[in-house]
């Protein structure tokens, strides 16, 4: 009994002599922690040029891995000097690597400089380790949400507040940019996200963001669980799937308000005169009229939220993407008129006069999406026109014109590596698609991670670190699990892997910043944050202005734009004149200043973080089941697309229930029959895409 008060004195001790060690901010890994079974490297940096160049730090010939506990040494090594003591230039830093992958056991630790009497920050080995981080980057769509306020128990107090523009003039009854007295110009378009800092809406933006997150889920959809603390969680669907729909609600009525099936291009104010926080903005709303970049923005929204949706086992979400599938189709149809069958393209839409994004897209920007479009839809129905423009087109926009896949073309490189695996796609086509990927070592992969060209171990280019660099890094990321998602270069799975997670330590503190690039993650394993966002509703001189000086700070997860070597008022560094890695700085002044080019966030900015992270989150959940289709109620069917009838073929004879639904997944006709094919009749129903099904089983039929 007497041993107890001693054990507990020499563990107070412990901790006392811990505290007692000061921690180096030159020791640079990944704040949160790492998977059991991931690569652990720790950047001992030395700065050489930059901002903290008058910083000086040697490290010791030996480094220990200490637990938090009871600090005790698990492991103990040596710092291998980076290109034999060369300053890395993009960084303006030297430095060293400490391997510390052999320590697997899960736990709280920190690594201990043995000779210079310094640690690093605290961080956590653990399968789960990233879930919690997962939770916020999704939540920050929650306080992206306009017309719906955010309350407890759904947020902490300091950062409640009510609906957004659900006043007169706003979003319930927008009127047009053209015609702002005029109240019968007025549109219904609530809803959705604000789009970075800014607080206006647009249809163009919101392309990248919805696929990156909709594939995200698709690639990973156990570890988006129903427990974020949203107001839906709970409700049997995926937590981050309620914010899609959230946004996806918006676009439906973005649609709806053209009367013609195009989209509006965007939504928001004529002046730059923001309001914190957003519920007290009384500022008229004003929408841009239809224009095919939005239409076609919308109709690759649509087909791959539908395809994805349908994919399902949730019947509302299913419903929802046949709804989906149907506008898409509509879109499609719409623009294929307003761009003369994809040969003439409105460019200049957008005036600039709701501040403060440019919404228009050239040529090839609306080519790309009609082409997204087009690779979901001909999944989905078969048809050949579908088939038909991809194949003609693909190969006259990015990445397959320059043969280059790098991290600006999301969206359609996953659709045209989805495009490469689908059946009855032209074999010459697939494989050139799959080889051009293939090819793919030297540009942010292999080539560089196994040249160990960057210090920090998730190399980019100098002239990638331009405004919104971070979505850049998080895409290089992606680019690696590409290789594995689609089994291209199959024998490098692991490597390719490896690579895509240094990209995520990058992000999470091992960078020549030595801060996490997410706001105020101290709550949740960071140490040295971002603290300040350029946002309207966190901004400068507000109670939400510093996650560690003002009295509220901004919400966690929100993640910044990240280094900018083109960084425009050069009168302040840092930003300017700096390495591009160290093209930084923790503020969110306005103009002059313009903190927009260096920490405004966007919600495409955490779709290309989720979609990173979401490959290294522990599977925390057994998966939902798929229905299971008895084998004799597997069927094909034929003529596709068909005319007046189509008969549907089963392996076997038995009673079964066959349901026909219309794109909306309203119910049509539903039958029985026992028999091994059953005749379709067509004749009544209008042209377009029906879904058949039977045991389980669903397949899509085009009527012409």
């Amino acid at each position: 009994m007497k041993k107890l008060p001693l054990l507990l004195s020499a563990l107070w001790l412990c901790h006392l002599l811990s505290a007692q060690v000061a921690v180096s901010p030159h020791i640079r890994l990944d704040q949160f922690g790492y998977r059991p079974d991931s690569k652990k490297v720790a950047v001992l940096a030395d700065p050489v040029s930059g901002f903290d160049a008058a910083q000086s730090f040697t490290p010791g010939n030996t480094y220990q891995v200490r637990r938090v506990s009871d600090n005790q040494s698990v492991f103990s090594g040596s710092p291998t000097a980076w290109k034999n003591g060369a300053t890395h230039t993009q960084s303006g830093d030297r430095g060293w690597w400490f391997d510390f992958s052999t320590v697997t056991t899960p736990g709280d630790y920190y690594l201990f400089d043995v000779s210079q009497n310094v640690r690093s920050y605290p961080f956590r080995i653990g399968a789960d380790i990233y879930k919690d981080i997962l939770k916020q980057a999704v939540r920050m769509y929650f306080y992206q949400r306009l017309s719906f306020a955010k309350q407890p128990p759904y947020t902490d107090e300091k950062w409640s507040d009510g609906a957004a523009y659900d006043g007169a003039n706003q979003d319930h009854a927008a009127r047009s940019r053209w015609a702002k007295t005029d109240p019968a110009t007025a549109r219904d378009v609530h809803g959705g996200w604000m789009d970075a800092g800014d607080v206006n809406k647009y249809t163009t933006f919101a392309e990248g963001a919805v696929i990156q997150l909709l594939e995200s889920y698709r690639r990973h959809p156990d570890v988006f669980t129903d427990d974020f603390n949203i107001p839906e969680s709970g409700n049997g669907i995926p937590d981050l799937l309620d914010e899609v729909l959230w946004e996806l609600d918006w676009l439906k009525r973005m649609q709806d308000a053209t009367g013609t099936n195009g989209f509006l291009l965007k939504l928001g104010v004529d002046n730059y005169n923001e309001v914190s926080p957003p519920s007290l903005d009384t500022r008229p709303r004003y929408y841009l009229p239809e224009c095919t970049s939005a239409t076609l923005a919308g109709a690759a929204i649509f087909a791959h939220a539908g395809t994805v949706l349908i994919g399902t086992s949730h019947p509302d979400l299913q419903s929802y993407g046949y709804d989906l599938l149907g506008r898409a189709e509509l879109a499609w149809q719409r623009a294929a008129v307003t761009t003369s069958n994809f040969t003439q393209f409105e460019e200049t839409c957008d005036d600039g006069d709701i501040k403060s994004g440019d919404a228009d897209r050239n040529e090839s920007g609306q080519l790309e999406s009609a082409v997204v479009a087009a690779v979901y839809l001909f999944q989905a129905t078969g048809n050949s026109v579908y088939k038909n423009f991809v194949e003609s087109t693909y190969n006259q926009i990015e990445p397959a014109s320059t043969s280059w896949w790098g991290p600006y073309k999301s969206a359609v490189e996953t659709a045209l590596l989805r495009y490469s695996e689908m059946p009855n796609v032209t074999t010459t086509i697939a494989n050139n698609i799959r080889n051009q990927k293939g090819n793919m070592n030297y540009a942010f992969s292999l080539d560089s991670y196994d040249a160990q060209t960057d210090l920090y171990r998730a190399q980019m280019d100098d002239w990638a670190h331009h405004w919104g660099s971070n979505l850049v890094r998080s895409n290089c990321g992606s680019l690696n699990m590409d290789f594995v998602e689609f089994n291209i270069n199959a024998d490098d799975a692991d490597r390719y892997r490896e690579t895509a997670e240094g990209y995520l330590h990058w992000l999470h503190g091992t960078n020549a910043m030595g801060i996490v690039m997410l706001s105020n993650m101290y709550a949740f394993g960071g140490d040295a944050c971002a603290n300040e966002i350029y946002h309207t509703w966190f901004g400068a001189n507000t109670p939400y202005d510093n996650a560690l000086t003002s009295p509220k700070g901004p919400a966690p997860g929100y993640l910044t734009g990240g280094p900018n070597k083109d960084y425009s008022y050069t009168q302040l560094s840092p930003p300017a004149a700096q390495p591009p890695q160290k093209s930084y700085l923790d503020f969110n002044d306005g103009w002059p200043q313009s903190s927009w080019e260096i920490t405004e966030p966007a919600i495409y900015y955490n779709a290309a973080y989720i979609m990173l992270l979401s490959n290294f989150v522990e599977n925390t959940v057994v998966p939902t089941k798929e229905p299971v289709a008895l084998e004799g109620s597997m069927f094909e069917v034929f003529p596709n697309p068909a005319a007046d009838q189509c008969t549907l073929r089963f392996q076997e004879p038995g009673t079964r229930e066959i349901s026909i639904y219309d794109s909306r997944g309203k119910l049509i006709r539903s039958v029985k029959s026992s028999e091994k094919e059953v005749v379709i009749d067509l004749k009544n129903l209008p042209a377009g895409v029906y879904n058949v099904a039977a045991g389980g089983v669903q397949k899509q039929i085009v009527k012409q």
